[in-house]
């Protein structure tokens, strides 16, 4: 390795992608990278409920200002997963200072397809403290009209 090099350092992306692969392994899902970058990762399931894709993002510290967008690239890949036979699931990584305070958020390919109809180009995704489920946002941000998502979805 050359001096300087930065092949030792870890990106704040390895941290909440290796998180999340840490989980899905503890429960003996073994994934396949497909395609990754900085932004987003995605990998390929095989269990024995059936095969599914899981399309991972993070997002380092939260913001209540500011929403994640999707960009134009993950939009069109993810329109086009959802018309794949194999399940779709969208890891969110809700990411905190204090590492192990962050939270993995699970949505469905229906969850992502509601956005879509609700001409959703970002989101908005919380859960209170002491709630076992998140609330994802699609109509008008009230936490009345939030879809609930469960807390304990892996995948």
């Amino acid at each position: 390795m050359e001096r300087g090099s930065n092949l030792a350092k870890f990106a704040e992306a390895d941290f909440y992608y290796g998180a999340v692969l840490s989980k899905l392994i503890h429960e003996k899902i073994c994934p396949v990278l497909i395609d990754g970058n900085r932004d987003r990762q995605v990998y390929e399931f095989a269990t024995n409920d059936g095969d599914f894709r899981l399309f991972v993002k993070y997002r380092s510290t939260p913001n209540s200002t500011q929403k994640d967008g999707y960009n134009s690239n993950d939009l069109k890949e993810l329109k086009q997963y959802i018309k794949d036979a194999k399940h779709l699931s969208v890891g969110l990584v809700c990411g905190n200072q204090q590492l192990n305070e962050s939270e993995y958020a699970v949505l469905h390919k229906e969850d992502i397809e509601e956005l879509f109809i609700a001409d959703k180009r970002s989101f908005t995704i919380s859960r209170m403290a002491h709630e076992k489920a998140f609330r994802l946002f699609v109509e008008d941000g009230s936490r009345g009209n939030a879809r609930k998502i469960p807390s304990n979805r892996l995948y």
